[in-house]
């Protein structure tokens, strides 16, 4: 398969978690973190095992820039739009309200790994299928968290389905303008986009999940962690 079969599987793959959390609720309460827990595994072995090789092996210095980039960009993103602060599944703090501001950074998340795919494939075939496969793992969380964060911004259940639609169409649309860049991207060009791409995986492996390890102690999500991590193992290698 290619990146555009991927793309669109990726849009199943966030419909399908989006509307789990409204069909089945409980189950996703006990489960959320422990299904986010597998796909920032399998993400952040990616990041290490994959994408930074093959970024290394063109431009170490671009590499490096580019990754600290991303991470300190998403960072900057998400403290001030409120994007994954609060109004999660157990999160333990006041819900904030979804603005403008929040959608589009949620608009540029999706679109940002729909340009990883695009990315990885425009360097490797092999490295594309692997970022892919990590990528629809991460969208099935996406979409669980998009849910619960429209409905604990009090949207209603059709404007929240509305929306999951919506966010999930940015990552074909960045699969699309990733892929006409193939014409240029080699080098050192190619260096920074599989950089980018990799501190935006290692930025969402750990923003979320992590501290919710070391608070909540639940060795399930430690389970499911190292699962990610071995799937990603397992994965072809460039």
């Amino acid at each position: 398969m290619g990146p555009f079969s991927f793309s669109i599987m990726a849009v199943l793959s966030t419909w399908i978690g989006g509307y789990l959390i409204l069909r089945q609720k409980e189950w996703a309460e006990r489960n959320l973190w422990r299904v986010l827990a597998f796909g920032s595994g399998l993400l952040l072995a990616m990041t290490f095992m994959h994408l930074l090789p093959e970024a290394w092996a063109l431009n170490a210095q671009a590499t490096g820039i580019a990754v600290v980039a991303a991470f300190v960009a998403l960072l900057a993103v998400e403290q001030f739009t409120v994007v994954h602060a609060c109004g999660e599944i157990g999160a333990q703090c006041k819900v904030h309200r979804v603005g403008y501001g929040a959608l589009v950074a949620l608009f540029l998340h999706s679109l940002a790994d729909g340009l990883a795919i695009a990315f990885s494939f425009i360097s490797s075939r092999v490295l594309g299928v692997a970022v892919a496969s990590a990528v629809l793992a991460h969208k099935f969380s996406d979409g669980m968290t998009l849910s619960t964060l429209f409905l604990n911004s009090n949207h209603s259940l059709r404007k929240t389905l509305k929306l999951v639609v919506a966010l999930s169409l940015a990552t074909p649309l960045g699969v699309v303008l990733g892929m006409s860049a193939g014409g240029w991207a080699n080098g050192t060009v190619l260096a920074t986009l599989l950089g980018l791409a990799a501190g935006g995986f290692l930025y969402i492996s750990t923003a979320d999940i992590l501290p919710r390890i070391h608070k909540s102690r639940d060795l399930w999500c430690w389970v499911f962690l190292v699962m990610g991590v071995l799937v990603s193992i397992l994965l072809p290698h460039p």
